[in-house]
């Protein structure tokens, strides 16, 4: 079964029966569910740095109505897919309209750089797997600029060449009488193992695919990225393809190869779709989530980057300011250049008609960004569900500075996806020249 929600809102109801199985993850911050199901991949992958704090919200929670047999379902600032045994739930964007999700595919289309031309919605099963077969190329990619993944395997040899340590009994069934050859093992430091295994065997399974032929050669380093899989998997074995799956089930963690425990998630996703549902048992939970407001400010990125913005990474600790002389006080405005700052934000600000309307403490944190940085132009990028005439602009006290709500409108009127992300060029366009006025 396949439900539908939105985000932030909290007037969904459901008949209680048909959503039974959610009762265990309602309430649950996010950073426990990760902590409980490996097969459960939330972006940002490291909630623990993130700054929106998204580990300690819930996906959901649910909620008793008046009618016993009826519950209503509470969303948070998550979208995505997850699900519970044979029940799967989409959680789309409450900037949206219709039934087709296109403002999060299209966002993710632009952060994840993929290509996504025909967005299909006859089978919806189907819909979630191309979904995320379209983001296999970005994980491959954050993997393999880490290297090759190698671990220690071990290896069994029947051969003059001794090596290793002698498997006396298998050399007593296999060499006697003796003939020169001698049974031994070895322990090897290699890049054919599991986890490559495990990632040679969902390129060849998206080989099989509608899409997966077309997303393995989306671009030159997508297909010397696979070439490089291929290269340093000579045992692979489709028919051990099951094996492989369950030696992968118990996450990788890594001190150095950190990207590729989200990777190994995607793989094992990919690969165990078939069955029709996202989980193997009644209380395995599965799927792939988004913080609203981490996707909307790497969304913004997309189009700010071009303009010369710097998007400081506080992760990686790029970008980052000092508040005070001493160098101390770091801190990360979400975008900044030599004359303005910006704050995403994916709220509803476009119905704000004085920047006053927005909550103090985002307005205290871009103005002392503003003062730190030594520009005299701010402001908030949002969502707009309608054409924004006017950008609201109001000056500081001192008239020497000005606070601005700039804003990003969604498309409502595509027939098609082709046409939403047409229609969305154009919005960006307009949005760009918003902040050269």
């Amino acid at each position: 079964m396949r439900i539908n929600l939105i985000d932030n809102n909290d007037k969904q109801t459901f008949r209680r029966k048909d959503v039974t199985a959610l009762f265990p993850i309602a309430d649950k911050t996010i950073a426990d569910l990760c902590r409980e199901n490996e097969n459960l991949l939330i972006f940002p992958f490291s909630i623990e740095t993130s700054s929106d704090k998204i580990g300690e919200a819930s996906v959901m929670s649910i909620l008793n109505t008046a009618d016993p047999d009826t519950v209503r379902i509470s969303t948070s600032n998550v979208m995505g897919f997850i699900g519970v045994g044979d029940l799967q739930v989409k959680i789309k964007s409450r900037f949206d309209v219709g039934r087709d999700d296109y403002l999060l595919h299209y966002m993710l289309q632009k952060v994840f750089s993929f290509n996504l031309f025909d967005l299909s919605h006859n089978n919806e099963q189907e819909d979630v797997f191309d979904f995320i077969m379209f983001m296999f190329p970005y994980f491959l990619r954050s993997a393999l600029r880490q290297g090759v993944y190698r671990e220690y395997q071990n290896y069994k040899y029947n051969d003059s060449n001794l090596k290793g340590t002698i498997d006396v009994g298998r050399h007593i069934a296999r060499n006697v009488p003796f003939v020169g050859n001698i049974a031994y093992s070895t322990r090897e430091y290699s890049h054919d193992n599991n986890m490559t295994e495990l990632i040679r065997h969902t390129i060849e399974f998206m080989k099989t695919k509608k899409y997966g032929k077309s997303v393995l050669n989306i671009d030159r380093e997508t297909i010397e990225n696979v070439k490089t899989i291929i290269e340093h998997t000579p045992l692979y074995n489709k028919s051990e393809r099951s094996g492989i799956i369950s030696k992968n089930l118990r996450m990788k963690i890594h001190p150095y190869y950190t990207e590729y425990r989200p990777l190994q998630t995607l793989c094992l996703q990919i690969l165990r779709m078939e069955e029709v549902k996202y989980g193997e048992n009644d209380e395995e939970i599965c799927g792939i989530l988004f913080d609203g407001a981490w996707l909307w400010e790497e969304y913004v990125n997309t189009i700010l980057c071009e303009l010369g913005f710097t998007h400081p990474q506080n992760k990686l600790g790029k970008g980052r300011i000092y508040i005070f002389g001493d160098h101390s006080g770091a801190s990360y405005p979400d975008f900044y250049n030599d004359v303005m700052v910006l704050d995403a934000k994916y709220k509803r600000l476009g119905g704000y008609e004085k920047v006053a309307q927005v909550g103090n403490a985002d307005i205290y944190q871009v103005v002392t960004y503003m003062t730190t940085l030594h520009v005299d132009k701010g402001g908030f990028i949002a969502p707009l569900e309608t054409p924004q005439l006017n950008v609201p602009t109001s000056p500081l006290k001192d008239k020497l500075a000005t606070l601005s709500i700039f804003g990003i409108e969604i498309s409502k009127t595509a027939s098609s996806y082709a046409e939403f992300c047409d229609q969305m060029q154009e919005k960006e366009n307009t949005f760009v020249k918003s902040l050269m006025l």
